[in-house]
């Protein structure tokens, strides 16, 4: 990865402090105190309903059709703590533990599973080493290796007398008409319905594994874009107020997310992730602007606050069942007003899972008509696609179509922007979510088994993010 950039922006700032600590020392009247804060917002529990600010989530979001304590620091210079929050390289342990990389490190935290029936073995993203807890979905109920489940060669079977509860086979492959939504495939040689269901209908089903391993991913991770943010990551560095605006469909709303669609643990989104993780390493707070737009996502009622240095303005309109037509045609209403009042410094358009039927250079020229409309209403605003997951490969009745050709376009398109000076590029999750379906079942991490991402995977759109944005290497 090119870090030319970034390491420049670096000694520039560090050159630039130590001048004015050279000034502040020769001023007898100089006694500013620099202060730094830590993180105070549990991103897992998130906010209960009965504390968010506006109406319960719309059913809109059901599946689419086809710390430590504040210390003080000396007066005479800046802490070392607030450097680490002004320099790009910005300690990973800064992050909530949500935000520590699953393709990085030996510990694997609640990565969900789930099993059909009992005796059922399944493997997990690497080899185990050993386990550490197996939960419920929310970690209400712990279960007992050796009576419950068994680890064998690395992966986890679930014993037949196990306490672990499973939907079984013939409930998953006979799944009953639905008026409206019905997700089909091919289960020895018939066509049948398959089991689907929002939110907490189908993580019941999921069991969280914290555990150890020893291998290295091997696999897809999406390319650190730092030199092309460094814009971006400077403003971040020194402090100043930034705007962050998501755009997209159910995935971007929350859809399937715990936080979102109200039941426990109460998991932020991924959007919401994302944002809070700039808070943590950079020293910000976030603050929730209320679109009151139809269809858009709850907000948590309450700032985020992991510093004082700037503020995050988070904005997010997005809507379930919206195509990325339905983004271009709503964008007077649902975008151009809230850019115009707040600005923009970063905004991220997320369409594609909804345009099955589309072909993949279409979609990318509608996506970048939004992000052209964006840019006229400011200039200097830095420009993001998230490349959609991949609906379940299993369906045989058009949810999976022409989602995983979009990926390159939007590359294309990216790369055409950065030779204009437009900083782009691509958080390509659906490489990223191809590479998993090497390893898991799709029902593992889906919150409805046909297009919604469920907690576990909401972490990797958002560490995905993160990763494009400033790259998890530039942080060690």
């Amino acid at each position: 990865m090119k870090k030319t950039k970034l390491f420049i922006v670096s000694i520039l700032m560090l050159m630039t402090l130590l001048c004015l600590c050279l000034v502040a020392c020769g001023n007898e009247n100089s006694s500013e105190t620099a202060t730094d804060t830590t993180p105070v917002t549990d991103a897992l529990t998130g906010t209960s309903a009965e504390e968010a600010t506006s109406s319960e989530p719309s059913s809109e979001t059901s599946a689419e059709a086809p710390t430590e304590a504040p210390t003080e620091a000396p007066t005479e210079e800046i802490t070392t703590e607030e450097e680490t929050h002004m320099d790009p390289k910005a300690e990973m342990s800064k992050l909530d533990e949500l935000m520590q990389p699953i393709f990085a490190g030996n510990t694997v935290k609640n990565e969900t599973v789930m099993f059909l029936d009992k005796g059922d073995v399944r493997s997990l993203l690497y080899p185990i080493k050993s386990v550490t807890s197996v939960t419920n979905y929310d970690g209400t109920v712990t279960y007992e290796e050796g009576k419950d489940y068994v680890i064998e060669d690395g992966k986890i079977k679930i014993t037949e007398d196990s306490s672990i509860p499973v939907i079984t086979r013939a409930k998953y492959y006979n799944y009953p008409n639905h008026p409206q939504i019905n997700i089909t495939a091919n289960y020895e040689g018939k066509n049948v319905n398959i089991y689907w269901g929002e939110g907490k209908p189908m993580t019941d089903y999921q069991m969280n594994v914290t555990y150890t391993h020893e291998n290295v991913w091997e696999g897809y991770i999406s390319e650190s874009k730092a030199d092309v943010y460094a814009d971006f990551i400077t403003k971040l560095i020194n402090g100043e107020d930034v705007t962050v605006f998501f755009y997209g469909d159910s995935i971007t709303h929350g859809a399937s997310a715990s936080f979102i669609d109200n039941y426990s643990p109460y998991q932020y989104s991924y959007s919401l992730l994302f944002t809070h993780a700039l808070a943590d390493l950079y020293g910000y707070t976030v603050k929730y602007v209320k679109t009151n737009m139809t269809g858009a996502p709850i907000i948590p009622a309450e700032d985020y606050v992991a510093g004082d240095r700037g503020t995050i303005t988070y904005i997010n309109p997005s809507v379930g069942g919206w195509t990325s037509q339905n983004g271009k045609q709503n964008f007077d209403t649902y975008v151009k007003p809230f850019v115009e009042e707040y600005g923009c410094d970063l905004f991220l358009i997320a369409y594609g899972m909804n345009d099955a039927g589309s072909a993949a250079r279409t979609v990318a020229r509608t996506m970048k008509n939004v992000l052209d409309s964006v840019h006229e209403l400011d200039n200097d605003c830095a420009l993001m696609f998230v490349s959609t997951m991949v609906p379940n490969p299993n369906a045989t009745n058009g949810w999976y179509g022409q989602q995983d050709k979009q990926e390159p376009e939007l590359i294309k398109t990216a790369e055409d922007y950065v030779k204009n000076g437009i900083p782009c590029a691509v958080a390509c999750m659906t490489s990223t979510s191809k590479a998993i379906l090497e390893i898991k079942e799709f029902q593992d991490y889906s919150g409805n088994n046909i297009n919604h991402p469920n907690d576990w995977f909401c972490r990797v759109y958002a560490q995905t993010i993160l990763q494009t944005l400033i790259g998890y290497e530039n942080m060690a």
